[in-house]
C-alpha cells in the first residue's frame, strides 16, 4: 500500500510539472510550433511521460487547458456560488434602489476578483493561451468558455437584467460584453495600456486607481446613479 502511494504522488508530481512547463511553453510558442521535447526539457522529464499522462500534443494541450479552468475556479469560485444563491433567492427587493443595493456589490464583486486575475503578473501564461484561442479557437476554447466563462458571463447577464429590467437578453449581453472589456483589456493590451497611462507595472496602487475607475464607469453604464 505503500508503495501504491509513493508512486502515486511521484506520478502526481510528474504530471504537474509537465503540466507547468507545458503551460509556459504553449503559452510561449504557440501549438504548433511548440515541442514536446522543449516541454519534456522544461519540465525536466522524460518526454514518453507525456504520452503516458497525457496520450499526445493535444491532451496535454487540453489538460493545460483544464488545469488552468481548476485554478481559475478556485479564485472565483466562492464567489459566482454567493451570486447565483443571491440569484436563487426569493426576490424581495421590487424598489429600484434596493436592487441596487443588493445587486450592484456582487457585480463589481466579481469584476475586482477578474480585474485583480487578469492584471496579476501570474495570469501571463493564461493570457497568451486565452487569447490564442480567441483568435483561432480549437477544442481548448470550449473547455476554458464552458469552464469558466460561459458561468462568469451568465452571472453578469442575470446580475444586469435585475438592474436593468427594461433591457431585452440581447441588450443585457452586450452591456456583459462592454463591461468585461474594460476588465480583459489590462490582460489583451497590457503593453499599450501601460504606456498609455506611463506605469511601469500595475501594482497595488495602480490596481486601486483601475478598479475604482471601473467602479464608476459601470455605474454609469448601468445608470445606477453612481
Amino acid at each position: 500500500m505503500k508503495k501504491q502511494a509513493t508512486a502515486s504522488s511521484r506520478g502526481q508530481v510528474t504530471r504537474e510539472a509537465l503540466l507547468a512547463a507545458a503551460t509556459e511553453v504553449f503559452a510561449r510558442d504557440g501549438f504548433h510550433a511548440a515541442s514536446l521535447r522543449d516541454i519534456a526539457l522544461a519540465a525536466g522529464i522524460n518526454q514518453a511521460l507525456i504520452g503516458y499522462h497525457f496520450r499526445n500534443k493535444e491532451g496535454l494541450y487540453l489538460a493545460v487547458f483544464e488545469n488552468m479552468v481548476e485554478q481559475i475556479r478556485q479564485r472565483i469560485g466562492p464567489l459566482a456560488d454567493a451570486i447565483d444563491a443571491a440569484l436563487k433567492a426569493p426576490e424581495n427587493t421590487p424598489d429600484r434602489q434596493a436592487r441596487i443595493d443588493l445587486y450592484l456589490p456582487l457585480l463589481l464583486r466579481l469584476t475586482d476578483g477578474l480585474l485583480a486575475l487578469m492584471a496579476s503578473r501570474e495570469s501571463d501564461n493564461w493570457g497568451q493561451l486565452i487569447l490564442r484561442e480567441q483568435q483561432m479557437p480549437t477544442a481548448a476554447f470550449a473547455v476554458f468558455f464552458d469552464g469558466v466563462m460561459g458561468r462568469v458571463g451568465s452571472l453578469l447577464t442575470q446580475l444586469v437584467q435585475r438592474l436593468r429590467e427594461g433591457d431585452t437578453a440581447l441588450e443585457a449581453r452586450l452591456l456583459v460584453a462592454t463591461i468585461l472589456g474594460q476588465v480583459l483589456v489590462f490582460r489583451a493590451a497590457r503593453a499599450g495600456v501601460l504606456r498609455l497611462l506611463q506605469w511601469e507595472r500595475i501594482g497595488a496602487d495602480e490596481l486601486d486607481m483601475i478598479r475604482a475607475r471601473i467602479h464608476r464607469t459601470v455605474g454609469a453604464l448601468l445608470e445606477t446613479g453612481d
